[in-house]
């Protein structure tokens, strides 16, 4: 019999400490900084992923180890690129896109490739059997994402279906907050510049804009809401999804003009995204015609849409919170 892994490889290409236009992190050290904070049992109690190790990818070049990264893809294209970057005005931004769009020569990133060793092993949200487990695995998340903003003064900023896991107790289906190479530490010198970082689809509003306000845990509130209309919408299991493609592709056959529901939010610029977020949230009645009424049908996805409803509520018609 063979033993299943317990552990999983994060093949990654954060940003480089050189690069001067672009926050840098060291996900192994925020990682570690969250264990020795919460304690390693309440690391696993909570639902937080744990880094054993990390190191950078090396290749052999003419006899020597050179590490894998941005300037050695690129070259001397890199050095000039480098020069051109240094003789433009600063853009207070990260997102690859956003930079490319005001000059350029900012698109080219200083990254560097890393390979981490994580636990515990999960599994993709796609393998959760109903909304009902849905459920219970977005709040296990979001408890470790309070406790971690809370406790260690880091904000993730990038919560999305593919940084959220699920693992099993024996009980019951547990979230497992994953990826945390966008994570920030809430102090006021490290959020003076608001930063563009995410997964287009589940970006805030204020994130899109590349607003000056600074991000908070109400963007990352926000992110969750998006998640959750996403997989209402989609499906949450893979059989589902699957199902709902086939049907949307049989549509787009038929029509070629057909738009399908949230494409807006995965297409066009980050203005354009924005503000069909805004008009998608705007009202209730909005709410129910642009993204309820396409969610899946079933009991099960009728507490999705309560659940959704809540959180359109709490974030855009509180009178205590200002977006």
């Amino acid at each position: 019999m063979v033993d299943e892994p317990d552990t999983f490889i994060k093949d990654a290409w954060p940003y480089e400490s050189s690069d001067s236009q672009h926050t840098s992190q060291n996900e192994l050290d925020i990682m570690k900084y969250i264990e020795k904070k919460l304690g390693g049992k309440s690391v696993d109690r909570l639902g937080i992923v744990r880094a054993e190790n990390s190191g950078i990818v090396r290749f052999r070049e003419a006899g020597n180890l050179v590490n894998d990264d941005t300037s050695a893809m690129l070259g001397s294209v890199f050095a000039d690129f480098k020069v051109a970057l240094s003789q433009t005005p600063t853009v207070p931004t990260t997102n690859n896109r956003a930079l490319t769009e005001d000059n350029p020569a900012k698109s080219i990133l200083l990254r560097v490739h890393q390979r981490m060793i994580l636990q515990p092993l999960g599994r993709p949200l796609h393998t959760l059997k109903s909304p009902y487990e849905l459920i219970i695995v977005l709040a296990d998340i979001m408890v470790a994402h309070s406790v971690i903003l809370k406790t260690c003064g880091y904000l993730h900023r990038n919560i999305s279906p593919n940084n959220i896991m699920v693992v099993d107790d024996g009980e019951r289906v547990r979230g497992l907050l994953i990826d945390f190479d966008h994570a920030i530490k809430t102090d006021k010198s490290r959020l003076a510049i608001a930063e563009r970082t995410g997964t287009l689809p589940f970006m805030s509003i204020c994130n899109l804009q590349n607003s000056k306000v600074q991000r908070s845990e109400l963007d990352d509130w926000e992110s969750l809401l998006y998640v959750v209309c996403w997989l209402g919408v989609h499906g949450v299991n893979r059989d589902e999804q699957v199902a709902y493609q086939q049907e949307i592709d049989a549509m787009c056959k038929d029509d070629e003009y057909y738009k399908p529901p949230l494409a807006k939010w995965e297409a066009g610029t980050f203005d354009d995204v924005a503000i069909t977020k805004k008009n998608d949230l705007e009202d209730d009645e909005s709410f129910n015609d642009c993204v309820l009424q396409y969610f899946q049908e079933g009991a099960a996805y009728d507490e999705l849409k309560a659940m959704a409803r809540s959180l359109r509520l709490a974030l855009f018609e509180n009178p205590e919170l200002s977006l």
